[in-house]
């Protein structure tokens, strides 16, 4: 069980971008042994060419260059960091295109970040020129820095246009139209600056193999959520009959794809009698139900209006919590009224709880297993399903497992000119904004189709 958070905490400032080249060198150095402490081991990048020739032309000023990298799991940003500074170099010197500068990025996170990562992360961030953003205020500072990035930066920038988690590597989530206004915006300062620079997104899937074992260790893994789950699958654990490799060994898979299953349909069976319990009428044990469920409750705890999507809901209990649970006026308040903030921030920490849940069913169906997946894709809805168990124990992203080695695979897209929707961008930008956003989502599968055709050979 995880202990919640009864006394408000001091806001925390969070300083502007900076290019600190010694703590970028710094990062540099110990980016091997972090990523190592993460699990990776070395990574992949097909079809590097992309991005070589992507920073070449950044480094000529031939570009400015927009990275959006799909954001399916919780370290991501921690993966392409590792790609930007150690595979992308590696990958350049390998086919005989050696980059002979430093490559970095400017990433952009969410301002919420600073506020539950460590001190060193929230040293770190500012000095690696990395941009913070608002997702829920008007955040015209935000907005100014990326813009200012995007157009004079030393290095490129780098985000996820999902905005958040989506917690599945082969399937897009709902992409931001931001990207794609940053994009406009550049190619109109560039115009009034008369430079002649082509603004280029250059879309990067991000997807994990996972090493020796990997069968075992997903049945051990299994076996923890079962417990939790309250499944005794003591006869479940072999393979059906019939079912045969190959190698003439039988084929664990078909029931280590039963055993994902069925511990999704408990986890929904057990929040449904959860949420039937606590509004007092039925709550059924599916996703959408459940979804509803979780963001009302949240809602209620907050005073909160149930209004707009399910994303906008999501983003506006999250503000609000993290306002009550960090907050910069605790100082001029009575011992009283402090006491009273105490429980208004022990009444958010419940209420994030709640959004923590949602935050994974808007994005999966937990008790949905592909008929023929593979070890790596059941890997990841393993570790799916413990988020979800340790979220509805009161813990969030951080408390992901991490139980075996795994090898990233970068696939940068082929690049995608942003001017080419300019001219519609100037009679009718609505439109010009879903465009350049749909042909992201385009270069994001085709991502994703190539990482198919590499691993998943007949």
């Amino acid at each position: 069980m995880y202990t919640p958070q009864t006394e408000p905490v001091p806001t925390i400032d969070i300083p502007g971008p900076i290019l600190n080249y010694p703590v970028i060198s710094f990062f540099r150095s110990i980016i091997q042994p972090y990523a190592r402490a993460l699990r990776f081991s070395e990574p992949v990048m097909l079809h590097p060419e992309r991005m070589v020739e992507a920073y070449r032309a950044f480094k000529e000023k031939r570009i400015r260059l927009i990275i959006g990298f799909r954001h399916a799991y919780g370290d991501d940003p921690q993966a392409m960091a590792y790609a930007i500074h150690h595979a992308l170099p590696r990958a350049a010197r390998r086919i005989g295109k050696p980059l002979k500068f430093v490559t970095h990025a400017h990433f952009v996170y969410g301002v919420e970040v600073p506020l539950w990562s460590g001190k060193f992360v929230r040293w770190l961030l500012p000095n690696v020129g990395a941009v913070p953003i608002n997702h829920v205020h008007m955040d015209s500072e935000g907005m100014n820095r990326i813009r200012k990035t995007i157009l004079s930066g030393e290095f490129p920038l780098a985000l996820a246009p999902e905005g958040h988690v989506t917690y599945a590597s082969e399937t897009v989530g709902e992409l931001e139209t931001g990207t794609a206004r940053f994009g406009f915006w550049c190619i109109e300062d560039l115009a009034k600056q008369n430079r002649n620079e082509t603004v280029v997104f250059l879309p990067v899937s991000i997807h994990y193999r996972y090493g020796k074992n990997a069968e075992k260790k997903l049945s051990s893994f299994i076996d923890e959520l079962e417990s939790s789950c309250g499944i005794n699958d003591s006869t479940g654990k072999g393979a059906p009959s019939g079912n045969r490799r190959k190698t003439g060994k039988a084929d664990p898979m078909p029931a280590l794809r039963a055993r994902l299953a069925a511990i999704g349909k408990a986890m929904l069976e057990n929040m449904g009698a959860y949420y039937g319990e606590a509004s007092g009428h039925p709550v059924g044990a599916s996703r959408e139900a459940l979804l509803g469920e979780a963001l009302l409750a949240a809602e209620r705890i907050l005073a909160l209006k149930a209004e707009g999507s399910a994303n906008e809901r999501i983003y506006r209990i999250r503000a609000t919590a993290w306002d009550r649970i960090f907050r910069g006026d605790t100082g001029s308040m009575t011992p009283l009224r402090k006491n009273l903030a105490g429980r208004e921030t022990g009444e958010a920490w419940y209420a994030m709880r709640h959004l923590e849940t949602a935050m994974m069913l808007i994005h999966v169906d937990l008790a949905s297993v592909p008929d023929g997946a593979d070890v790596h894709q059941c890997f990841e809805i393993a570790n799916n399903l413990y988020d979800m168990n340790e979220r509805l124990k009161g813990g969030t992203l951080r408390d992901r497992a991490n139980v075996i080695d795994k090898k990233a695979v970068f696939i940068p897209g082929e690049p995608i000119v942003i001017n080419d929707f300019y001219p519609l961008y100037r009679e009718d930008r609505k439109t010009a904004l879903t465009a350049a956003t749909s042909r992201m989502r385009e270069g994001f599968e085709t991502c994703i189709q190539e990482y198919k055709a590499e691993y998943r050979k007949a």
